[in-house]
């Protein structure tokens, strides 16, 4: 199943897609691909306890309430600044426009004590003609002069009316986003406190600690599988020139969240029955969860045990993954930068610690990451 996925995802979905009719068509194929996959991973959780499928559902549901929030806090922000921007404008065009009244106000006042007297005086006085269509041109400049200012007078009252109805626009949709925001968190934090309930009701579902044992065993025996499916595939179809790897990149590559490392790569877990295949790196929920490295994002949904998962193909059999986030910014087939967000932190998964699952895999490996971060 993975391998009919990854095969269609470096088959169809990568940059170099001749035409928009074409990109169109492998998308369609590589949306269907993904929802296989999704498929044999909803029939494989169709087999675990309610408890399991109840932290799935609401590990989803949290995501999306999440990202929903996020979004709202992104566009208040943009909205603020416009509003600032605007109110900004607004005192430069007032002042501008007291300006220009008064320059008008006061060519008004000469305009009327001079009268027409001047161009009177001009005709009657039988002056020198070159004088006087010097004069006649200096009135005429005059005159133009006041012409212009009314123009641009004109103008800034316009954009003081245009400026005004932006700004109760931009104070409308303030009101909104902020309503909106409201409703988010308060969705956001019920969904935490039912995620709460359900990893405690979890953790009540293991009799024994040879329960729990089962429990982890079985998560990673399903990672294991993804993992496998996933180099198995690569080493079968993906171009061989299109990523060089991690092999010149040890105790190179950034962090992919600030934090200290809570577990480390190889001790023990639940007593000394299991080891840890990879490192929990302690950070705040919704801290950004960065690319250690260029990539392709091959995996990214809900995996038991992990939570939300995202896999990265860094090439020549190297891969990172990034688990238990609280929401995903990727999705399969993207192209990633050293550095670039793929996830924000979190307790998915049932982990019930915020943080962050971090593995780097070398031929389905798992390898110390922190060899490989300096």
């Amino acid at each position: 199943m993975a391998s009919i996925f990854l095969l269609l995802l470096y088959s169809f979905a990568t940059p170099a897609a001749q035409d928009k009719a074409q990109a169109e068509k492998e998308l369609k194929i590589l949306k269907a691909a993904i929802s296989e996959i999704q498929e044999e991973l909803e029939d494989n959780l169709a087999q675990q306890s309610q408890a399991q499928q109840k932290i799935k559902s609401i590990d989803k549901k949290l995501a999306e309430v999440t990202s929903q929030l996020r979004q709202t806090k992104k566009r208040i922000t943009q909205a603020n600044n416009k509003l600032q921007s605007l109110e900004v404008e607004q005192t430069e065009k007032i002042a501008l426009r007291e300006k220009q009244r008064q320059r008008l106000a006061s060519q008004l006042r000469s305009a009327y004590i001079a009268g027409r007297q001047e161009y009177v005086k001009l005709l009657l006085n039988q002056e020198d003609p070159a004088k006087v269509s010097r004069m006649l041109e200096y009135y005429r400049y005059l005159n133009q002069a006041r012409i212009d200012d009314i123009e641009e007078l004109q103008q800034t009252l316009q954009r003081l009316q245009t400026i005004e109805q932006d700004i109760q626009s931009t104070l409308i949709t303030l009101s909104d986003l902020e309503e909106a925001q409201v409703v988010q968190q308060k969705e956001q934090q019920e969904l935490k406190k039912e995620q709460q309930v359900a990893l405690n009701q979890l953790k009540e579902s293991y009799s024994s600690q040879n329960s729990r044992l089962e429990k982890l065993r079985k998560d990673e025996q399903e990672l294991a599988k993804v993992i496998r499916s996933i180099e198995k595939t690569l080493r079968q179809f993906a171009p061989k020139q299109s990523l060089a790897g991690l092999s010149k990149f040890k105790n190179k590559l950034q962090w992919p969240v600030k934090g200290s490392v809570l577990h480390r790569y190889g001790s023990n877990k639940l007593g000394n029955r299991l080891k840890w295949n990879g490192i929990l790196i302690g950070s705040k929920e919704g801290d950004p969860v960065h690319a250690i490295h260029h990539g392709q994002v091959v995996f990214a949904d809900w995996l038991r045990g992990y939570g939300l998962v995202v896999i990265v193909d860094h090439g020549k059999g190297y891969l990172s993954l990034y688990g238990q986030n609280q929401t995903l910014m990727k999705s399969p087939g993207d192209w990633v930068e050293a550095g670039e967000p793929v996830a924000t932190s979190g307790g998915s998964g049932g982990s019930g610690q915020s943080g962050l699952y971090f593995e780097i895999r070398y031929n389905g490996r798992p390898q110390n990451p922190v060899a490989w971060i300096r």
